[in-house]
């Protein structure tokens, strides 16, 4: 039994010294492993930041200002906002800009303050002058993007010639209203946003207002600060409501949008007023989709309500307006999701901020007061549940596309009492009389034609000029059909499968 016992405490000896043993060469094992990790960190670290200082060195940014910053792009070393590039030294701001780009250790009241020159013919190259107008137009801006002068200064990479607010000073020859010189060290398109707004004194929009955009001459979003400076010279679009309206110039001015309707064919966007900005498209509808419109329709409808401003409480719709309406979902309809895509490719227009179409019949002397289409806060401050869907003035509705689904042979016109005439180049007063379709611009109804008119201007305030009516239908024997499809600034509530495949399609253009 001693010997049982002794030969047991030796092997119980034995084990503690084997296990003694395993814990060491484990802790050798992990003191290994860490050390080899770290080590791993240290020359994941060392690559990383060996391959940004040779990426920075072929950044086409980098290094002098005439290098070719499309070559860059093009190659694919820049194609994105989502490749920062961080800064070593902090810049210089001027303590009134809050948005000031803290990049590349710019002085910025140094750069600011310096001389920018312009290319003179690239300037005439540009042709500011084709979307100019004789006034001012709020919250739109026409920027021509040149190249920088080789004599003038090396640390640049453009040059932005501005023509504020659209006005075509003097009216002979146009000339910028600023000039801004583009430092290679800006690397997104929301830093040369913050430089032209400070250079501009553009006011700020915070809180759910939507930014400012960038956009063609033809309508299509920049998303990236590499396409903006791609081609030089190059005229742009800056909108401070953030939302696409179509440059006034002046009335009768058209643009032209190939392979809208069909192909082959041409669209003309004809101006017929500055003031509201009102824009007419014939034959954007065809015989067979008017005719479908008023056929899904005709079961449905029933008199016309309105949403009444407070002021107006207690009063019936009847006197304001005495059509028959029905919003007409577009969903599962081949012809209607044709119209959707065509309206938001006509527009520029996301369809995801479209309502349904609200079809409207007009018989003998029936008629709709002048009105807005936009909701003003201040007129529904006693009904939260609009405010709420406002924003509180954020999000309303931005244009109106109104279709003429059939001929009407006397009246039946729309009527913009206020917009300018050459008694009130500046807009007309607000009318005494609701009802009277004698002053301003009518539009007479033709099937297949549409307006568009805005309810709000470029900056997104309301435009009060944009007051319009239905005027009575007078031929006893005529019906008048006829359509609105109304935009809003922000996404709206109908969707659909084919509206979100249509916003896809729209936002594959965006550069």
């Amino acid at each position: 039994t001693s010997s049982s016992r002794a030969m047991a405490k030796s092997t119980g000896s034995k084990a503690m010294q084997k296990a003694a043993a395993q814990r060491a060469a484990g802790r050798k094992t992990r003191k290994r492993s860490w050390s080899t990790h770290i080590t791993l960190v240290l020359l994941a670290f060392g690559a990383q930041f060996a391959y940004m200082r040779w990426w920075r060195s072929q950044w086409p940014f980098a290094g002098s200002a005439t290098t070719s910053f499309g070559e860059g792009v093009q190659s694919g070393r820049r194609t994105t906002e989502e490749q920062p590039v961080e800064n070593l030294t902090p810049s210089t701001c001027p303590l009134d800009w809050d948005a000031c780009p803290r990049v590349g250790g710019i002085n910025w009241p140094v750069a600011l303050a310096a001389e920018v020159e312009v290319d003179e013919a690239e300037l005439r190259e540009c042709n500011a002058a084709a979307l100019l107008s004789p006034e001012a137009v709020p919250g739109m801006h026409l920027l021509c993007v040149l190249s920088p002068v080789p004599s003038s200064r090396s640390d640049l990479v453009a040059t932005i010639a501005v023509f504020q607010s659209m006005e075509r000073i003097p009216s002979s020859s146009p000339r910028p209203t600023a000039l801004i010189g583009v430092p290679v060290e800006l690397s997104s398109l929301s830093q040369l946003m913050a430089l032209i707004e400070y250079r501009l004194r553009l006011p700020p929009r915070t809180g759910n207002y939507q930014p400012r955009a960038i956009f063609t001459d033809m309508g299509i979003r920049f998303k990236t600060l590499g396409r903006v400076l791609r081609t030089r010279p190059q005229r742009l679009v800056l909108i401070e409501g953030g939302q696409w309206l179509w440059p006034p110039v002046e009335v009768g001015h058209a643009h032209l949008i190939p392979d809208l309707v069909a192909p082959g064919q041409t669209t003309r966007v004809v101006t017929r007023s500055l003031k509201p900005l009102v824009v007419e498209v014939e034959d954007f509808l065809t015989s067979d989709e008017a005719a479908h419109i008023i056929e899904r329709a005709s079961p449905h409808m029933a008199k016309s309500g309105v949403a009444l401003k407070d002021a107006d409480k207690g009063k019936a719709a009847k006197e304001f307006r005495t059509s028959s309406q029905y919003f007409l979902p577009t969903t599962n309809d081949e012809i209607l999701e044709r119209i959707d895509r065509r309206v938001s490719f006509l527009t520029r227009i996301p369809i995801s901020h479209a309502e349904y179409i609200q079809v409207l019949r007009y018989n003998h002397l029936e008629h709709y007061s002048s009105h807005h289409d936009f909701f003003d806060p201040a007129a529904y401050a006693s009904n939260k549940q609009m405010l709420e869907s406002v924003e509180y003035g954020a999000k309303n509705r931005l244009a109106t596309v109104f279709f003429y689904l059939n001929n009407v042979s006397a009246g039946g016109q729309t009527n913009f009492p206020r917009a300018a005439t050459r008694e009130f180049p500046h807009g007309g007063p607000v009318p005494r009389d609701y009802f009277d379709c004698s002053q301003g611009l009518s539009v007479f109804p033709q099937s297949g034609k549409v307006i568009i008119f805005y309810s709000l201007l470029p900056s997104g305030a309301q435009d009060d000029l944009s007051l319009h009516g239905g005027c009575d239908v007078l031929d006893e024997t005529a019906t008048k059909w006829s359509a609105n499809f109304w935009l809003w600034n922000k996404p709206y509530h109908f969707l659909s499968p084919a509206r979100m495949r249509f916003v896809n399609e729209l936002e594959r253009q965006y550069l």
